[in-house]
């Protein structure tokens, strides 16, 4: 009879331990990152490009093997398909959607709030300029950009869909729409054969679009984006091809204006909201979560090449 206890239980710690083994939780693989770094930049006429290059001290020195991307979509999805990948994009971009990670700066997370509170040092702003008066196509469609460019810098409506869109802006500083509308009078009208056409700033798109599309449901106005680059929303406007084929109604800039480009001479110019550069990796990289300017600097001048260096 003891002996067939002892059998009893010894079958009744076997079974728990068997038990016990089955539901332990596999340990979850981590993927090392080595080899080259693979540097992504954006094209010589973006002003993310400018920006960036000029916080981290990096013109004229960018290493030769960099993988130069056509906007900031590109350079999302470029990173995230690579995981050797490096680059940077607007803050606005969707991190999740795209496989990336943003990395902090100097220990600084890329937030709306870091960003107002000017503790996110890669910070910069989304400026536009619109033809000179009497420069558009017509008197209605000047007077319908003015209208816009008042609705995108000082309507609470405006501000509230660039803030929806990533865009850092001051949604309770703003003016009420109906309010404003009063000062155009052309809204009025009928204008759903108005086009209002835009260009400049890749960057932008995802705020410019939110605001347009907000417009048009107020006004019946229409609109056309077509977006290469913060060079552009210049030359567009302005400058060499402002009568050209690519001319637009009102060009962006994802920086500060130089001094060559004379925005003076526009119908309308001004920043409508505040964004932020972040330095992104594959979202697969756990190597790298923080960074500084001496990191990022040798890493896309070219002096630190391998994540081996980096890792040290």
């Amino acid at each position: 009879m003891k002996f067939f206890r002892l059998m009893v239980v010894g079958l009744i710690l076997s079974l728990g331990l068997v038990g016990c083994a089955t539901t332990e939780t596999p340990v979850e693989e981590t993927k090392s990152v080595t080899g080259t770094i693979n540097v992504y930049t954006r094209d010589a006429s973006s002003g993310t490009r400018g920006a960036f290059e000029e916080f981290i001290e990096l013109k004229d020195k960018l290493t030769v093997t960099a993988i130069e991307v056509t906007g900031n979509g590109d350079m999302a999805v470029k990173v995230g398909e690579d995981l050797n990948g490096i680059g940077y994009v607007s803050l606005t971009t969707d991190f999740a959607a795209n496989g990336i990670t943003p990395l902090s700066y100097k220990g600084v997370e890329a937030t709306e709030e870091n960003v107002i509170n000017k503790s996110y040092e890669l910070a910069r702003p989304f400026e536009f300029v619109t033809r000179a008066s009497g420069d558009f196509a017509s008197e209605d469609q000047e007077l319908v950009t003015l209208a816009f460019a008042d609705f995108l810098m000082n309507s609470v409506e405006g501000r509230e869909v660039v803030f929806a869109a990533g865009g850092i802006v001051d949604v309770d500083a703003g003016t009420a729409w109906e309010t404003l509308k009063a000062n155009h009078p052309v809204l009025s009208k009928d204008l759903s054969a108005v086009v209002l056409k835009t260009g400049g700033s890749t960057s932008v798109e995802k705020t410019l679009k939110a605001a347009l599309e907000a417009f048009q449901a107020l006004t019946g106005v229409q609109f056309e984006m077509n977006h290469t680059g913060s060079s552009d929303g210049f030359k567009r406007t302005l400058g060499s091809e402002k009568d050209s084929a690519n001319a637009v109604d009102i060009g962006f800039a994802s920086r500060y204006f130089k001094a060559e480009e004379t925005v003076n001479l526009g119908a309308a110019t001004g920043v409508y909201c505040m964004d932020a550069i972040v330095v992104v990796v594959n979202d697969e990289n756990t190597l790298l979560t923080d960074s500084d300017k001496e990191l990022v600097f040798n890493i896309f001048s070219g002096a630190v090449s391998t994540w081996e260096e980096v890792a040290k």
